[in-house]
């Protein structure tokens, strides 16, 4: 860890969803906690049920050898949508970064995010795939296209400078989460956490980030589930 924080905040909880990733989890509250510059309070694993009793071992393991990781075994199944919400509600600190354990959202970038919270006081801050800085890793090609495209579409609607609309890697004051009424189950989650606040009138910044193919484990992001993000976008915008 690098310098204190102030003594006064704001602090940072960091929920993390675990389903069958294993060395990956380790490796991502590892690289979390050595990026931390003190604002780090808590890192909450919120782990599927239906994770294997390898990935459960890992994570029950990382909670004793670390004193900010606590376990939370997600009760709401299935859906990383239950697993955000419940793991954001479990957040105590007054900053909230919600990411994946399959390192698929880059560890520096939660203090890269939690740093522009504190530098321009934003409700929410993105992590941005497409801007400068930013990118994609082993992503599959019919999927950057259309993911460029779900993204114009997004920012014309809602008439918004950000330009990373449907991705689930940001950080959000915990006031901007408890105002909200979440509805996804699934991987709309991510950008219901994006649009909602921006209707809302909430203050919303962005960091570059990578993203990088999981080395481990299997997406359970459908294909047509992506469609899904289409109508929430526009429920969202037609005040629903």
């Amino acid at each position: 860890m690098g310098m204190s924080a102030s003594e006064n905040g704001p602090f940072l909880s960091v929920v993390v969803t675990v389903y069958t990733e294993s060395v990956s989890v380790i490796e991502t509250v590892d690289r979390v906690l050595k990026n931390d510059r003190g604002g780090l309070r808590e890192i909450i694993l919120v782990v599927s049920p239906r994770a294997s009793q390898d990935t459960m071992k890992i994570c029950e393991d990382l909670a004793v050898s670390h004193s900010m990781v606590r376990l939370h075994i997600q009760q709401h199944v299935p859906g990383v949508g239950w697993a955000l919400r419940e793991g954001m509600k479990l957040a105590t600190q007054e900053c909230v970064a919600i990411m994946s354990g399959d390192l698929e959202t880059e560890p520096e970038a939660v203090e890269r995010m939690f740093q522009k919270m504190k530098e321009t006081g934003a409700d929410v801050v993105i992590g941005n795939r497409w801007g400068k800085g930013g990118g994609f890793q082993n992503y599959n090609p019919v999927k950057y296209v259309l993911n460029w495209i779900f993204q114009k579409l997004f920012k014309l609607l809602y008439r918004t400078r950000i330009d990373d609309l449907t991705y689930g890697f940001k950080i959000l004051r915990k006031r901007v989460i408890d105002s909200i009424e979440w509805e996804s189950a699934f991987h709309e989650i991510y950008i219901e956490t994006t649009v909602r606040p921006l209707k809302k009138g909430y203050h919303l910044e962005q960091v570059p980030t990578v993203w990088i193919g999981r080395r481990e484990g299997q997406s359970v992001n459908t294909f047509l589930r992506n469609f899904g993000y289409v109508r929430l976008a526009l429920k969202v915008q037609a005040g629903f």
